[in-house]
């Protein structure tokens, strides 16, 4: 009796001891839960919102108007490829002055001005409408006047030549300003400027065929014609001026027979730097003697 109750009370203190033992290990041994990663991306700043661009300025007749150099510089690749020359002159100017192969013939005075503008698309069919087209005429103003027609079909990228056009038959194409109230004369402004000597203080360059000239021509006179030289080889021809006229300061007195062929050669001779360079702007006949009057 006493053996059992021995033993009892031993298995009674193990026990115990043992529950004393597992209570004091989970008290002391406290863990920290593992943090899971974070999901969010640290903020980023915000980007300032960009104004709106304006939109380009639709072109204009005057922003679409340029000079001889900066009309010309547009002129970049292979025409009627990369680029199209439409020429506004008549016919009968075309078969005077000659043209630029390759350019594209529309009569303005036919058919933009007589509001027939349907004729562009008919003259351009195929062409992209963002294609650089270049508008020249004889002087500058069919081409200014008319630009808007261009524009308003949708081809943009038209420019007008704001000056006077020389061509030869040989591909040369030049242009100059020309202000003709003060370079193309009557009469009396035309000759009182025949102040000193000629060939010295002035020189008179004749623009008619040499058959005319031949017939009869003012004394002292050069002879190069339009229709013979200039627009035959004006290289050559120039090259002949410069050995008669060396200095492009001189003042020249240019006249044809009544004046249309007079304005062809003060282009040819300003676009190549001659600076005072006047025509006569009327009728002229002149007798083997050398004897003018005016009509």
């Amino acid at each position: 009796m006493f053996k059992q109750s021995k033993a009892f009370t031993l298995v009674i203190s193990l026990l115990l001891v043992l529950s004393l033992i597992t209570g004091c290990g989970s008290a002391t041994a406290t863990t920290t839960p593992a943090q899971p990663p974070s999901s969010q991306e640290p903020a980023k700043p915000e980007t300032p919102a960009q104004p709106e661009q304006p939109a380009a300025a639709a072109p204009t007749v005057e922003s679409n108007t340029l000079g001889w150099d900066d009309w010309s510089a547009k002129m970049k690749g292979t025409i009627n490829k990369d680029y199209y020359i439409v020429d506004l002159r008549t016919p009968d100017e075309i078969k005077l002055e000659k043209a630029l192969e390759g350019s594209i013939n529309i009569d303005a005075n036919a058919t933009l001005g007589t509001g027939n503008t349907d004729v562009i698309d008919e003259k351009l069919q195929g062409v992209s409408k963002d294609t650089v087209i270049l508008v020249h005429c004889k002087s500058g103003g069919r081409a200014k006047k008319n630009l808007q027609a261009f524009l308003d079909k949708g081809y943009v990228n038209t420019f007008a030549l704001d000056g006077w056009t020389a061509f030869d038959a040989k591909g040369y194409f030049g242009a100059t300003k020309i202000t003709a109230s003060s370079e193309q004369l009557k009469p009396d402004a035309w000759v009182a400027k025949m102040q000193g000597t000629i060939g010295k203080d002035y020189y008179v360059l004749d623009a008619r065929d040499k058959s005319e000239y031949d017939a009869g021509h003012i004394e002292g006179a050069l002879n190069f014609g339009v229709r013979d030289q200039f627009t035959v080889d004006h290289a050559a021809t120039i090259a002949k001026v410069k050995e008669a006229i060396p200095n492009k300061d001189a003042l020249v007195l240019v006249h044809c027979a009544v004046g249309a062929r007079a304005k062809v050669a003060q282009a040819h001779l300003k676009a190549e730097g001659y600076t005072n360079v006047v025509t006569l702007d009327n009728k002229i006949t002149i007798d083997a003697s050398g004897n003018y009057k005016f009509e």
